[in-house]
């Protein structure tokens, strides 16, 4: 029993004495604290005596508390509550059937002599009582229940979050695994391509220096070849250097930023990137369509929009995350191919969102818009 049931306990004992002895004139007092006494007891005892004996202590105190009632008068209905408060939580549950129905043939029997009235008042006090704890304990046990799940969801919880942790280190370890296999390539395409190209310019470098001062236009013939050799030779460089810099790691807003700085350098159209919200780290499979989506809508927007200004807002709230790209190119004549998704990438990108549970939308004023929608699984953190 918790503190404040023991604490009801005495105040169902102590109080209604304390009236009882003012307004009732005894013979022997004394006699009557002594009672009293005795019953307080019983209480203390409860918490001392081992589970097998709460029951033996409960008849007792039904029944010393039923007595008490024959001594002392109506009053003492409520030290009798006070022990329906003990043997209530008795197990199992057919105990505290019995225990009720004995105790209330017991007061019954101790206010037989009592007016109809007096005696129906008892019984629907007792009776009150009785359901009032029957709620209380249901109450109780639900309580029990719902810390019972709250702890469950809050291991659940740290699993879950344990386990997206390993996620993102295993994500983290493929990429670099796959960076490690292309720069491995992309070094055996400088020796092999790049670095016999050269050593065959060299060679023709060689031979039209013999050849310039006897015949001219073979020598320039063979310039405009090596030429051509070392323009083709920076384009795979530029294109090996470029494939060893691009490292987007997926790190939501970040990745966005990079792309549209990309963007911008490569191109020379106006960028925006705009964040609302407060960030907070997604799980890899919504950055992967969050980036994709991106590039998917910038390489739109300037291949058939002919735009000059693209912008990305992204923003945070606890239920989803928006990604709106827009930007002020043409918007397509056949609007209700747009509207289908059909063609330009969207079916790709409305597959993709759709995945991870997202939509896509279109907005087509004031500029084309691309929305991407999707659902976010982030929990406070429980204490």
């Amino acid at each position: 029993m918790n503190r404040e049931l023991t604490l009801l306990r005495y105040g169902l004992i102590v109080i209604p004495a304390l009236i009882t002895m003012h307004i009732q004139e005894y013979a022997d007092y004394e006699l009557f604290t002594l009672h009293l006494l005795i019953l307080l007891l019983l209480v203390v005892m409860e918490g001392q005596l081992p589970l097998a004996f709460r029951a033996l202590l409960s008849g007792i105190e039904m029944l010393f508390t039923a007595w008490l009632c024959i001594q002392y008068g109506p009053l003492m209905i409520f030290p009798a509550i006070s022990s329906l408060l003990l043997y209530s939580q008795l197990k199992p549950r057919l105990v505290p059937v019995v225990f009720i129905t004995v105790h209330l043939i017991a007061l019954n029997t101790a206010f037989h002599s009592s007016s109809q009235l007096a005696i129906a008042s008892i019984n629907l006090a007792f009776l009150l009582a009785a359901c009032l704890m029957v709620l209380l304990h249901r109450a109780k046990h639900g309580q029990a229940e719902t810390l019972f799940l709250y702890d469950e969801l809050r291991k659940r919880h740290f699993e879950l979050d344990e386990a997206r942790t390993r996620l993102q280190q295993f994500a983290a370890q493929v990429e670099n695994t796959a960076q490690s296999e292309e720069r491995v390539r992309i070094a055996r395409q400088l020796h092999d391509d790049i670095g016999h190209r050269l050593i065959r310019v060299k060679m023709m470098m060689e031979a039209a220096i013999h050849t310039l001062p006897s015949s001219p236009d073979t020598g320039m013939a063979l310039m405009v070849q090596i030429r051509d050799q070392l323009a083709a030779s920076m384009d795979d460089m530029r294109a090996a250097v470029r494939r060893i810099n691009y490292a987007p790691q997926l790190e939501g807003a970040y990745a966005l930023d990079r792309l549209l700085e990309e963007t911008g350098r490569d191109t020379g159209i106006v960028t925006s990137y705009k964040v609302e919200g407060m960030p907070f780290q997604l799980y890899p499979s919504l950055q992967v369509v969050l980036y994709k989506n991106a590039r998917e809508a910038i390489t739109n927007g300037l291949r058939h929009g002919k735009a000059t200004a693209i912008s990305i807002r992204l923003g945070y709230s606890p239920n989803e995350v928006i990604m709106e790209i827009s930007n002020n190119g043409l918007v397509p004549d056949d609007k209700n191919r747009l509207q289908s998704r059909s063609g330009m990438g969207l079916k790709g990108m409305e597959e993709r969102t759709s995945l991870v549970g997202g939509t896509l939308e279109l907005r087509l004023e004031p500029e084309f818009t691309l929305i991407t929608r999707l659902p976010v699984y982030k929990h406070p953190e429980i204490l």
